[in-house]
């Protein structure tokens, strides 16, 4: 495992202090304790790269797929991105409600072209 020191400082490491200079590399024991205390260093190695905190858990990314109309505004906006498709389905399943709403008809609106 190898990282590269961004800005030097002097970690205190093994009972020891130990001066880093900004751009050198440090590999081993000294590498994975720069990484565990978030010093500022950048990952060299693909070790380096794939470290991650311990308890860390990638986030799960939702299926956006299918369109859920009953979502917040922004969720639906989010969903619709800038893809003039999604937004005409959008519009249509909005417009559809008892109360649409008025914000989110005209950005949907603005995306498909018809504002």
């Amino acid at each position: 495992m190898r990282v590269k020191v961004c800005n030097a400082f002097s970690p205190y490491y093994n009972y020891g202090i130990v001066p880093l200079a900004t751009g050198q590399e440090v590999s081993g024991g000294l590498a994975l304790f720069l990484l565990e205390t978030g010093s500022d260093v950048e990952p060299v190695d693909d070790g380096a790269k794939a470290w991650r905190p311990a308890g860390h858990e990638e986030p799960e990314t939702e299926s956006s797929e299918e369109l859920d109309i009953e979502a917040s505004a922004a969720a639906v906006a989010d969903w619709v991105g800038d893809d003039p498709e999604r937004a005409k389905e959008a519009l249509a399943a909005e417009q559809a409600k008892d109360k649409p709403r008025s914000t989110l008809v005209k950005a949907l609106e603005k995306v498909t072209g018809q504002d």
